[in-house]
């Protein structure tokens, strides 16, 4: 009896133990690449094609790092829903313009998301990913946008992590499809992903603000006109 008792807590702890593997999140990096169907003007595409975007992940939180002159960096952070602009200038430092979960609540609130999913899937980056349809209106002027995302459920990551960019949404979106006007033509503007690679040294301190950031409204009056009055709050 004492050996059959014995056997079934070691089966329990392996149980538990396989467990809490198999819930750890995904962390590592996502690398985006873009490109544009129903585009004439070649300069526009070849634009596109060239923008390479790589999002470091992990659970309910992203990062994505870019130079557009400046060092800028995004910060989504699904668990505490603060979204983050983090710019570092050469020759003023670092500063930051960061939304909480009330800011992004009170800007969606005048956006109904609407997501139609759907059994049909492709493979992209090596994921099954379904399709789904979502739809955007707003509120005030009953305009509508739409897009299509291909979402993979297997990488672990939480629902949290879309908060901002897709709230509701189940999944992570590995393809976006979203038509918008590029010199008077419809364009359909696809980003993809092209590499996933797990990295176990991603750590949750990756996604917090270096210690010498500084609020923007505390930068210069001359970086502020310089960046074009950005982060000044939308009515």
């Amino acid at each position: 009896m004492k050996k059959q008792t014995r056997l079934f807590l070691i089966i329990a702890m392996m149980i538990c133990t396989v467990g809490a593997f198999a819930q750890k999140p995904f962390a590592g990096s996502i690398t985006f690449e873009m490109s544009a169907e129903g585009c004439s003007d070649p300069n526009v595409a070849a634009q596109l094609a060239e923008q390479t975007m790589t999002y470091v992940v992990m659970g309910n939180n992203y990062r994505m790092d870019m130079n557009v002159g400046i060092d800028m960096s995004t910060i989504v952070n699904g668990n505490n829903k603060t979204y983050t602009i983090l710019l570092g200038i050469p020759g003023y430092g670092k500063y930051y313009i960061q939304k909480n979960e009330e800011d992004i609540a009170k800007k969606q609130a005048t956006t109904k998301y609407d997501y139609q999913y759907s059994e049909e899937t492709k493979t992209v980056a090596g994921y099954t990913c379904k399709k789904v349809v979502m739809k955007a209106t707003d509120l005030e002027t009953d305009e509508e946008a739409s897009s299509i995302l291909w979402v993979t459920t297997d990488l672990g990551l939480g629902d949290n992590i879309n908060f901002a960019d897709h709230p509701g949404l189940k999944g992570y979106p590995l393809c976006t499809e979203t038509k918008t006007e590029i010199n008077g033509e419809d364009v359909t503007v696809i980003t993809t992903a092209t590499k996933i690679t797990p990295d176990k040294k991603v750590k949750p301190t990756s996604f917090l603000l270096p210690s010498d950031a500084k609020p923007f409204e505390e930068a210069p009056d001359e970086l502020k006109q310089m960046l074009g009055g950005l982060g000044d709050d939308e009515e």
